[in-house]
């Protein structure tokens, strides 16, 4: 069903490009907070080696990506790319070599509100309450508290209170005792 519906979809939202090109169509296929996934496509009407796609956006440079044999004359590619409107350029290479207009993926159907989306707030995934979290500091206190108070009773209390001394059985024997 969601395929059909993606086909649907596309053929509703091809674009056509001209100069030895049919239509172009995009979808989204996934998205990050940074990143999309976006499934590109072309049909050609000329015969080429052969076929690229240009991406530009303002301000950075233009990257090109090549596109692999699908279907007859269409070409295509999935690529995760940058949340963007890039302006798309295609070019068939080959004999007949072929520069289609340049085209955005938002005229091809990719959704670009992605821009209008409002911020997203940081989840540092403490959720606790700050009367928990006092409660939390506490244990840590008396765990350590406790943890010292055993260390100085082992490390530090070796003589006997009451004055009773146990024989050292590591002392040396008074000769002539077999005991």
């Amino acid at each position: 069903m969601v395929t059909m519906i993606r086909g649907v979809a596309t053929i509703l939202l091809a674009v056509e490009l001209g100069a030895g090109f049919g239509t172009a169509a995009a979808t989204v296929v996934s998205t990050t907070d940074q990143s999309m996934v976006v499934d590109l496509h072309v049909e050609i009407e000329t015969s080429a080696d052969s076929v690229v796609a240009h991406f530009s956006i303002p301000g950075e440079e233009t990257f090109v990506i090549p596109l692999l044999p699908r279907d007859g004359a269409t070409y295509g590619v999935t690529t995760e790319l940058k949340l963007a409107d890039y302006q798309v350029v295609f070019e068939a290479v080959g004999p007949e070599g072929a520069v289609s207009s340049a085209v955005r993926l938002s005229e091809m159907g990719v959704d670009t509100s992605f821009g209008e989306q409002p911020t997203a707030t940081i989840d540092t995934g403490d959720e606790r309450s700050p009367e928990t979290r006092r409660w939390l500091w506490l244990g840590v206190a008396l765990g350590a508290g406790s943890l010292s108070v055993l260390a100085f009773w082992v490390l530090g209390g070796r003589e006997d209170p009451d004055g009773d001394h146990v024989p050292d059985h590591t002392s040396p024997r008074a000769p002539g005792s077999d005991a």
